[in-house]
């Protein structure tokens, strides 16, 4: 992940130190905007268009990515990205029933970590700071790794576990952004950039995408506020760039932003899904 740590003011650091990274989140003045979707749908080429749009409007900005890290999330990441517990070839699956919650537990705590040290920062020092590869992805992915290795569990229960180990840790998108593509659609573009992690051609994307996808629309139905879905389709890139530049406009020069740091603070309600994907 790219470095966004910059100094903070002099007045945030006051009976604190950079090692309480709870603190971030109380000065966090900018808005959070997730690209989310499953592999494919486009997050990371609509982050750095949407990212030059911004900046020509006149607003500061930041993208955070995934990338190389020091220390011990870094040999985390590697053990996740190197010798994962779930297979990704094949069928897929884990080996033992309680591989799954483990692997949750762990990219949770990895993900909690980027909050914390590059969200907070990011935040607090910016006017937008677009993520490109989402945050409700992580739960979805979560969801559906455990009702798939427990199919009798209520997926609605396991679903409030999950967010009930998030909510302190993580932040809250301010407008999450849902690219809307077909799955096998996202999945042949995958494909043609050898993206996603492991082989994105394997058996095993085809058997776990139209669960992940399920799984997507139960989390993004769980927000209090809407979310921002766009149709991408075979649609021209800069295309749904425009379009959703044009809709963060409207919010980001309307009110301030929402005073609840993390998902700690959100009530649950339905918004139906139209059954796409």
């Amino acid at each position: 992940m790219h470095s966004l740590a910059p100094s903070p003011p002099a007045s945030a650091t006051q009976g604190s130190t950079l090692t309480d990274p709870l603190r971030w989140l109380a000065l966090r003045q900018g808005r959070l905007v997730t690209m989310e979707g499953v592999w494919g749908a486009g997050k990371t080429t609509a982050a750095r268009l949407i990212n030059t749009r911004l900046q020509e409007a006149g607003f500061t900005t930041a993208v955070i990515h995934y990338g190389g890290e020091p220390g011990t999330i870094g040999r985390l990441s590697h053990f996740l990205e190197t010798a994962p517990l779930r297979s990704r070839t094949g069928l897929g699956g884990y080996q033992s029933a309680h591989h799954s919650t483990v692997d949750v537990l762990l990219r949770l705590c990895r993900e909690a970590h980027h909050h914390l040290t590059c969200f907070g920062p990011a935040l607090a020092t910016n006017d937008v700071v677009l993520v490109d590869h989402g945050i409700y992805s992580k739960i979805a992915w979560a969801l559906t790794v455990l009702t798939e290795t427990d199919p009798q569990a209520d997926p609605a229960q396991t679903l409030t576990r999950i967010r009930a180990l998030a909510a302190p840790w993580f932040s809250t998108p301010d407008v999450p952004v849902f690219l809307d593509t077909p799955w096998p659609l996202a999945r042949e573009r995958a494909i043609s950039r050898g993206h996603g992690g492991g082989n994105p051609a394997a058996i095993e994307r085809l058997l776990f995408l139209p669960r992940y996808v399920e799984a997507y629309r139960q989390v993004l139905a769980d927000r209090v506020s809407p979310v921002l879905r766009v149709r991408v389709g075979l649609r021209d890139a800069d295309d749904v760039a425009d379009e959703i530049t044009a809709e963060l406009l409207g919010v980001l020069r309307a009110a301030p932003p929402a005073t609840d740091r993390t998902m700690a603070a959100q009530p649950h309600m339905s918004v139906p899904a139209d059954g796409r994907n």
